[in-house]
């Protein structure tokens, strides 16, 4: 679920760029020029954001609710930073005041760099919110984010003092801003996947029925992680290059790591098809707030198709001992495509919190909200729901959820979405 820590921060940050712009405003500064010139620092600070989240801090993760959300929150402030550029762009006045000295004013590059990072800025939009782009072209061409966020700095402090006075209150803190940004920036392109990869070698890779789960041994120290947490996997081999996020299928402690990966495309297929024992492997993490240890006594797992390995995890890692009184629904086409449910009858028997509810729709059964009402012992609002799978069952049950009077904050879902 969605923090709203960190969306106030966003927007308390912006509040106090609009307050120190308007209340310090040079007197000879025309009202369409400041008005103008807020809407581009606020611009300037969106997209300053939007680095910032890119390093995936531990800190923001807590503020937002997981990196998931992070990067739900990276993306539309990304939109709305070039939509208040473009606003900037087309509104900002663009003949010299009376008294301005052209001569002086022409020297500047301001001009040019704001036109060269307009005309990025649209183009990385657009490959940016484009789902039709293959996301081995998508990731590194996203980059140029970076080389529109340069030459925005350079077209601000480059800027003639009849629009801008840089070192006025306003103009100091979006200095602070870019420099933050900046170091933000190559934190994320150089430095943090250098920091944060933990080396693997793939022991074996198992088909399972339109899923591969793969083994990871690890080369030294292993991964310290909580059940339902996702790392970035990257192959460290030649047509690999890419890292793609996947929920971690074990629990911790065990002395493998491993990952269910559904076969959706290109990357998913050939890891299936060509993947092989003895390559080195890179993985990045552990992310991710959806943890359902802190939760209520009563809790629901939902999961649809690969949905089930966060649950897989939790399930695996949990103690007869535990307290809690969990109904685990795990809903799939039909029980050919369900995979591990012998394994979870199995862990269902030897805890007697967890109940397992299989749902097959080739057999009429699906996971509905009415008849959760029916079977469940308790009302629904005294439970807590954790949910993964597909995004329109995901969509369809909270709403009914919500229709039913369960509050918000009691449904807990992932946004396995990063572009």
């Amino acid at each position: 679920m969605l923090k709203r820590h960190g969306i106030f921060a966003i927007i308390g940050l912006i509040a106090l760029f609009a307050v120190l712009h308007l209340g310090f405003a040079p007197e000879d500064h025309s009202s369409r020029t400041t008005g103008t010139t807020l809407l581009g620092g606020i611009a300037f600070l969106l997209m300053t954001c939007s680095i910032v989240l890119s390093t995936r801090a531990p800190m923001f993760e807590d503020w937002f609710g997981g990196l998931d959300r992070m990067y739900q929150v990276h993306r539309i402030v990304g939109v709305l930073a070039a939509l208040f550029a473009l606003v900037h762009f087309f509104g900002v006045p663009k003949a010299l005041p009376d008294g301005a000295d052209p001569a002086v004013n022409v020297l500047v590059p301001s001009a040019p760099l704001g036109m060269l990072s307009l005309i990025f800025l649209v183009i990385g939009l657009f490959i940016a919110l484009n789902r039709k782009i293959r996301y081995s072209f998508w990731r590194p061409t996203h980059k140029i984010m970076g080389l529109v966020y340069i030459l925005v700095f350079g077209h601000f402090f480059t800027a003639p003092p009849v629009f801008v006075a840089q070192f006025s209150p306003s103009g100091l803190m979006l200095l602070a801003a870019g420099i933050v940004g900046i170091l933000s920036m190559l934190y994320s392109v150089f430095g943090m996947n250098r920091r944060t990869a933990v080396p693997f070698n793939i022991e074996a890779v198992n088909p399972l029925e339109r899923a591969t789960e793969v083994v990871l041994k690890p080369a030294g120290q292993s991964l310290d992680f909580k059940p339902g947490q996702f790392a970035f996997v990257e192959i460290d081999a030649k047509g690999w290059s890419e890292p793609h996020p996947f929920t971690i299928s074990s629990a911790p402690g065990e002395d493998r790591l491993r990952f269910t990966m559904k076969v959706l495309g290109d990357w998913t297929r050939k890891v299936r098809e060509e993947l092989q024992p003895g390559v080195d492997v890179k993985v990045r993490g552990p992310y991710g707030r959806f943890d359902a240890s802190n939760a209520g006594d009563k809790q629901i797992w939902l999961a649809g198709g690969i949905g089930l390995t966060p649950f897989l995890s939790k399930i695996r890692a949990m103690e007869p001992d535990d307290k809690r009184q969990i109904h685990l629904v795990y809903a799939a086409r039909e029980a050919q495509e369900a995979i591990f449910l012998d394994e979870l009858k199995v862990h269902a028997g030897r805890l007697s919190n967890v109940t397992l509810v299989p749902l097959f729709s080739d057999e009429g059964n699906f996971a509905r909200v009415d008849m959760m009402k029916q079977k469940l012992p308790d009302p629904l609002d005294s439970y807590e729901y954790f949910m993964c799978g597909p995004k329109p069952m995901v969509d369809g049950i909270m709403k009914d959820l919500k229709a039913e009077g369960v509050p918000r904050h009691k449904i807990h879902t992932e946004a396995f979405e990063f572009r």
